[in-house]
């Protein structure tokens, strides 16, 4: 066994290349989690600014109806959100008549009816018929790391449902 300054030189030289052949796979690794927790960052902001879309949908959609309200509400969205959306869309009603109440059902977002408003759904939740804005918001995140685009492949979608009447 050596001793000395030469033994010291052969454990540094083992040690740089130690990590000359474990960096790679260190950096590959952390910026991925990085890419990762952006992403996850990006879908909450989505998220937030679609439920102040629902909570202002919900307050203006007791005097405006119609294509004013999903305007506004579509304007709100993309003025409040704190990422850049690829497209905000917004329907009063699921796209059907305004005048009209609904029923809701699925996850789908499948609308029922048209029926009284208030009367009870017959869909047997008990739930009362009513008019809804239904508010969908994408964003297209891209990745820091090239080789990371094959984990984020489509754009991030979130839908929110609120009952304005």
């Amino acid at each position: 066994m050596r001793s000395g300054p030469g033994a010291l030189l052969g454990q540094a030289g083992a040690a740089a290349v130690e990590f000359a052949l474990s960096a790679p796979f260190l950096i590959f690794f952390f910026i991925g989690t990085a890419d990762f927790a952006i992403a996850y960052h990006r879908a909450i902001q989505l998220s937030e600014a679609l439920t102040a879309g629902a909570l202002y949908g919900f307050t203006q959609g007791q005097t405006e109806s119609g294509s004013t309200l999903t305007s506004d509400v579509q304007s709100f969205v993309q003025n409040v959100s704190a990422v850049t959306l690829s497209s905000v869309s917004v329907a009063y009603n699921g796209g059907l008549a305004a005048a009209s109440c609904y029923c809701v059902k699925g996850t789908a977002l499948t609308f029922t009816g048209p029926f009284t408003c208030g009367s009870t759904c017959t869909d047997g939740s008990g739930s009362t018929a009513g008019k809804y804005l239904s508010i969908t918001g994408t964003f297209t995140y891209t990745p820091m790391f090239p080789s990371d685009q094959i984990f984020f492949t489509s754009p991030l979608t979130q839908t929110v449902l609120v009952r304005v009447k």
